[in-house]
């Protein structure tokens, strides 16, 4: 599949030549012409199936940049913002998207502040002068670039298209990060959303923030979101796509009346579908218009986006699948492609830098076991969200900062990019394979067959899904991690196998005790390499005595020294 629509396609012409039609020369043209193609369609013939190109895309929230994390938080100039979209050049990434923010912004708006602006020191968060001292920085960022001419948006997507990566904006439809009136914090509260509270939900049952989310069932708030993607769209004439992020946050109307209201999201997105055509045909190129939505169709619908309407419709080129803050290390992607229905909008997958506890990143492990999930339930690529690298030049000095054991590595490093894109450099690398808990976000439960109860009169059964095909690239070892509720007494069986092998040292040398809350334990099984197959495996429980609740289920698959082939 050719993900760039703008892609040079080559053809062989004959040019006008000033020789008559039928002349000697003419004549030697076409000669040459059909030998060549000959030659062509023969190495075409012959030749092996072409790698599958998979469109990778990094998406920068802005705050990250803006914030200058990555040098120590000094005073950010032009040749830090470069830096930035350097780090993810000369890598697997083909798509650099560039939030814009939602109701603050990282740019000079006619509907609202840039993040931190205090009005000149007339809005403060009363006693923590801490926060209002640290949202202010933004804001002085800003102004840093400012005075050079530099607005941060324009310059990280000419440096992007420079480096041969598309350039898009990534828009967030309807943030809640600042909208809690319980911060007493007005530097952090967009004059729309408060000088309008009428225009809110008011509902508490969708999740944090929610009762203040901007309800889209009123035509101002849609006026207001339109003209704010209209601005920014006209603004930045580089760009080679929009990107609409629903995910942040996940609510657009009160808990229940997503369905019913899904025509007004459908309704604006015809609005904006339109802009970004009239701008397309005016810049002589196509502008590509993208979504970020729920796991499934129907999570879709309830929050109010039929996206199968807006692929009958034609207002999509493609849609991202993802959730909305905890990672899900085992998105359903291949029972999404198959939901949707159609075989012409292709399906990208997110990875998160969250795990399964707020902040608690992922390891590399994790990371690589994540892309090939999702590459090999035949997503077109992969949509890197989140993925900031500041903590590892600022706190780590650029170092890969190892867990005790020296196996694993949770700093995001720029050298993942380098393998997690394709399948061909994700194999014979260290990977860890996991099922999410199934934790539930804004009414959004991840899919998963956990918490898994167990029981003494049958077995309890979960499927985890693996890419590799671990007949054709062997693994060294393969280790089976399980986190019980409590301690316990419980037989194993892996795609009908008793396992019984068990090696307790392996839990810390893996990292997989991180984080045990009180009674929990972890149990680490090895596995025979024939036991397991690519895609999905039966791994089912029998408690002995009472029963007991399996919370995380995973499998590592190693396939050497961690040095050589990558840190779990």
């Amino acid at each position: 599949m050719q993900f760039l629509e703008s892609d040079p396609v080559f053809f062989v012409t004959i040019s006008k030549h000033p020789y008559h039609p039928g002349s000697t020369m003419q004549k030697k043209y076409i000669v040459c012409f059909l030998v060549s193609w000959g030659i062509l369609l023969s190495l075409q013939v012959n030749s092996a199936e072409p790698e599958r190109r998979y469109r990778i895309i990094h998406n920068n929230d802005g705050s990250d940049a803006l914030g200058n994390y990555w040098f120590h938080k000094r005073p950010l100039t032009v040749h830090d913002v470069n830096a930035y979209v350097d780090m993810v050049s000369h890598s697997q990434v083909t798509t650099y998207m560039m939030c814009t923010g939602s109701d603050f912004f990282y740019y000079r708006s006619k509907h609202g502040r840039i993040l931190g602006d205090d009005l000149d020191g007339k809005l403060d968060c009363g006693n923590d002068t801490a926060a209002t001292h640290h949202y202010k920085s933004f804001y002085l960022n800003h102004l840093n670039l400012e005075k050079d001419g530099t607005d941060l948006i324009e310059a990280s997507l000419k440096r992007a298209k420079m480096h041969g990566m598309e350039a898009f904006i990534t828009y967030r439809m309807n943030d809640l990060h600042f909208n809690d009136t319980t911060t007493n914090c007005p530097i952090t509260y967009p004059e729309f959303w408060y000088t309008h509270p009428e225009f809110w939900t008011n509902d508490d049952t969708p999740g944090l923030n929610g009762s203040r989310a901007l309800d889209f069932a009123h035509p101002e708030v849609r006026a207001h979101k339109l003209a704010i993607i209209t601005e920014q769209l006209e603004r930045y004439e580089m760009i080679d796509g929009l990107d609409l992020d629903f995910m942040r946050f996940i609510v657009y109307f009160k808990q229940g009346e997503g369905k019913k209201n899904a025509f007004l999201m459908t309704e604006l997105m015809k609005e904006v579908k339109a802009k970004v055509d009239e701008l397309s045909e005016k810049r002589g190129k196509k502008i590509l218009l993208s979504v970020r939505v729920p796991l499934t169709v129907r999570d879709c619908l309830d929050k109010g986006l039929d996206i199968q309407e807006w692929i009958r419709l034609g207002l999509v080129d493609f849609i991202t699948i993802g959730v909305h803050w905890r990672g899900n290390p085992s998105l359903p992607v291949a029972q999404f492609i198959k939901e949707l229905g159609s075989t012409t909008v292709p399906v990208y997958a997110t990875i998160d830098d969250g795990g399964y506890k707020p902040r608690e990143t992922f390891s590399h492990g994790m990371f690589r076991g994540m892309a090939s999930h999702i590459l090999s339930q035949g997503a077109d690529g992969i949509y890197l969200f989140n993925h900031y690298y500041g903590a590892f030049n600022s706190t780590y000095q650029g170092l890969l900062h190892l867990e005790e054991g020296g196996q694993v590595c949770r700093v995001i490093s720029p050298h993942l990019i380098q393998e997690l894109g394709s399948p061909e450099t994700l194999a014979y690398r260290n990977k860890i394979y996991c099922l999410s808990d199934g934790v539930t976000e804004y009414g959004i439960k991840h899919i998963s067959s956990l918490p898994l109860e167990v029981r003494s009169d049958d077995f309890s059964k979960a499927e985890i899904f693996i890419g590799d095909d671990p007949g054709k690239t062997v693994p060294e070892e393969v280790i089976l991690f399980v986190r019980s509720s409590k301690q316990a007494s419980f037989t194993l069986k892996v795609n009908g196998r008793d396992i019984t092998h068990s090696e307790p040292d392996y839990v810390s040398l893996y990292d997989k005790g991180r984080g045990l809350m009180e009674g929990e334990c972890q149990y680490a099984f090895v596995l025979p390499v024939e036991s397991i197959q690519q895609g999905y495996n039966t791994v089912a429980f029998h408690a002995a005595d009472s029963s007991l609740l399996v919370k995380r289920v995973e499998i590592a698959l190693k396939y050497g020294d961690v040095k050589t082939h990558g840190y779990f």
